[in-house]
C-alpha cells in the first residue's frame, strides 16, 4: 500500500480511540472491574507517565513534549519509508501514539480501560492506541526480521 492509501489509517485510530476512551469515562468508575471474559475486564484507569507508567513522576508538560517529539519522529519515518509492511506497521504506531497524545494534552492522562488478568497476574490496563502500537510495534519485529533473512548474506 502506498503512503497516501495508509495514512487514512492513523485519523482512524485516533477517533476511534478517542471515542471508546469517552466511551469508558462515561460508562465505567475508577476501580471497578466489569467482566467480560474470565482474563479480560473493563477497568477504567489513568496513566499520567508513557508505557507503564514510565516518566508518570515527570511534569505533564515534559511528558507532552517527549510523546511530541517521538510521534514526529515516526511520522517521518513513515513518510520516507520504502517498504509496505514498514509503513502499516508506522501507522499503526503513529495513531495510538497521536490518540494518547490527545487524551494527554486534552485530559492531563491517557485513559486506560481494558484490563487483561490470568491467575491473578494482571498486565497494566491499556486502550485502544496502546494496542495499536502494540501491534505496530510487532509488525515492525515481523518485518525486520523477514528482511534479514531476505538480505543477502556478506
Amino acid at each position: 500500500m502506498t503512503r497516501l492509501q495508509l495514512l487514512p489509517l492513523v485519523p482512524a485510530i485516533v477517533a476511534l480511540d478517542i471515542a471508546t476512551k469517552a466511551w469508558a469515562r462515561a460508562a465505567l468508575y475508577p476501580g471497578e472491574a466489569i467482566e467480560l471474559l474470565p482474563f479480560f475486564d473493563l477497568t477504567l484507569s489513568f496513566n499520567r507517565g508513557v508505557a507503564f507508567g514510565f516518566l508518570n513522576a515527570a511534569g505533564p508538560v515534559f511528558v507532552l513534549l517527549v510523546t511530541a517529539a517521538i510521534s514526529a519522529g515516526f511520522g517521518v519515518w513513515f513518510w520516507r519509508e520504502p517498504r509496505a509492511l514498514t509503513r502499516l506497521a508506522l501507522a499503526l504506531v503513529l495513531g495510538g501514539a497521536l490518540g494518547n497524545f490527545v487524551d494527554r494534552l486534552w485530559r492531563g492522562a491517557v485513559t486506560d480501560f481494558l484490563d487483561v488478568h490470568v491467575a491473578g497476574l494482571h498486565w497494566p490496563a491499556f486502550n485502544l492506541a496502546d494496542a495499536a502500537i502494540t501491534c505496530g510495534a510487532l509488525l515492525l519485529v515481523v518485518d525486520m526480521v523477514r528482511t534479514r533473512k531476505e538480505a543477502p548474506s556478506a
